[in-house]
């Protein structure tokens, strides 16, 4: 009796071994017909691309950039996906989602190089297989800085209960948070992250005052040093606001505003951000000094970004005569709101002497007044020939405005174009230079007016600029699931590594309180 048990059990347990290995198998062979479909032999040709999400048709790729996925809409029962490398070499994928083994990826783009990805799309509909338009994709050997930071933040600004600063590998999926709002009980507003020369050694970043338990302030990166501050420009109470790091040295520039918000219920822009007053400073981050560099009430000075070389600091400025005086602030900033058309920046540099660490005359790089237009966010290329910058009607908030576009000035002679090639029917805005200055970063609310995507863009020696790409993702339905914006895109060349706990404790910790006095 015993023995007929015993041999059930070893018949039950090679049964079920049986059938695990048999859906394995099945399994194995799913997964094989999937990743390597046969080809459809007779197929009628459509003579149009196939409608796909994201689209990346006829788009320039870097070498190391992680695998772009997409979405084959068309209305279909099957799908077969060819993609044939330059050296000659083919991958084949079926269903409707094109998903890339990294490694595969990775090496056709190796293979591709200076030359070609070729696609060829297979649709099957009731029987029928459609072959639509073939594309392709140029892989350039310009490769891109291995990593980006931004912001992941609600788009309309009203709630910030969870607001990530957030790092992304460019030649991967891969996603960190390395500052959470909610690492406190009382979820500050974190914002405007700045690195020196694109390296993560030396950054710092803001978060506001949330209530009575944690303070306001400024959280300075210098390797190991992790430290807050608190820098005012003590003559209109400005708190120091938009930095950038001198490519160089241990100077932050740094504009130092008295901000305000508007909201719209009804308007497609849903918030005006504007300044009542705002004025230029230099922060001595080893010595935490406060050097003033400018403080006209009637100059609205903001966005310093510094040229590749530190010998320049770009900023804007909208010269704006205002009825009220500075020490009755709401009351100005009702006036501001009110007059929000008659503010138009003009992008200004002022040459900079490092050794008496002292600006000479500012000089008008944009006039954009002249135009009834405002010019921000000032970004000069690594070779320092070109200048971008965001032109709109009017303010210094363009992320809203959906008439925003990037402009391009050659330094060298003075040209200034619209950058047809990059630009869309809806906003585009913030922007950054990869450190070779073959690529841009920009943000955009092209898909859906709604929320801001990131786009990337090759750039040639002459200026000239390829089809936008947006941000690849591992699930090409991604931005679409995605309800927070990218804001303020920072392009790095390594990740950054600081411990959440050290973060914690400075953000608890008492501000040094630096100020120009």
């Amino acid at each position: 009796m015993n023995a007929q048990i015993k041999d059930k059990k070893r018949l039950g347990c090679k049964v079920g071994i049986s059938a695990v290995v048999l859906v394995l198998i099945a399994f194995a062979l799913g997964f094989v017909a999937r990743s390597s479909p046969a080809v459809p032999k007779t197929f009628e040709e459509v003579d149009a691309y196939p409608n796909a999400y994201p689209e990346y048709v006829e788009t320039t790729f870097p070498v190391n950039i992680a695998p772009a996925n997409f979405r084959i809409e068309e209305d279909g029962d099957e799908f077969v996906t060819r993609i044939i490398a330059a050296n000659g070499s083919e991958m084949r994928i079926g269903g409707r989602d094109v998903i890339f083994p990294e490694r595969k990826w990775r090496e056709f783009l190796s293979n591709s190089q200076g030359g070609k990805l070729a696609y060829e799309i297979f649709v099957k509909k009731d029987g029928t297989w459609k072959k639509f338009k073939s594309y392709e994709n140029y892989i350039s050997s310009d490769p891109i800085d291995s990593w980006i930071a931004y912001r992941l933040i609600e788009p309309g600004y009203e709630f910030g209960h969870r607001i990530f600063l957030a790092q992304r590998s460019l030649e991967s999926f891969k996603e960190e948070v390395f500052v959470d709002n909610r690492i406190t009980a009382t979820s500050p507003c974190v914002n405007c992250h700045s690195f020196q020369d694109r390296k993560t050694d030396r950054f710092l970043f803001h978060f506001r005052r949330n209530g009575n338990l944690i303070k306001g302030g400024t959280i300075v990166v210098d390797g190991d040093k992790i430290q807050k501050i608190t820098a005012k420009f003590d003559a209109v109470d400005c708190s120091c606001s938009y930095p950038a790091w001198r490519p160089t040295g241990d100077l932050v520039a740094f504009s130092a505003n008295q901000t305000r918000q508007t909201f719209h219920s009804l308007s497609t822009q849903k918030i005006e951000v504007y300044d009542v007053a705002s004025n230029l400073a230099l922060l001595d981050v080893s010595k935490n000094e406060l050097i003033p560099v400018s403080n006209t009430p009637d100059d609205f000075e903001t966005f310093p970004s510094w040229s590749p070389d530190g010998a320049s600091l770009y900023y804007c400025n909208a010269h704006v005569v205002l009825n009220t005086p500075l020490d009755q602030l709401e009351t100005r900033a009702e006036e501001v709101a009110g007059r929000i058309d008659d503010f138009h920046y003009n992008i200004m540099k002022m040459d900079f002497d490092e050794t008496t660490r002292t600006f000479g005359e500012p000089q008008v790089v944009v006039d954009a007044a002249a135009r009834e237009k405002t010019a921000l966010f000032p970004r000069v290329s690594p070779d320092g020939n070109f200048l971008v910058y965001t032109l709109a009607k009017s303010g210094t908030f363009p992320i809203w405005r959906p008439e925003a576009d990037l402009y391009i000035k050659d330094l060298r002679s003075g040209e200034e174009r619209a950058w047809t090639e990059i630009n869309s029917n809806n906003t585009e805005s913030y922007h950054t230079w990869s450190s070779t200055g073959r690529w841009l970063v920009f943000s955009s609310r092209r898909e859906d007016g709604q929320y801001t995507r990131l786009y990337f863009a090759h750039v040639d020696k002459n200026g000239h600029a390829t089809k936008p790409f947006v941000m690849p993702q591992k699930n090409p339905n991604y931005n679409r699931e995605l309800f927070k914006s990218y804001n303020v895109p920072e392009l790095i060349v390594e990740p950054i590594n600081i411990p959440k706990s050290e973060v914690l404790k400075a953000l608890k910790s008492e501000p040094h309180v630096t100020t120009n006095k």
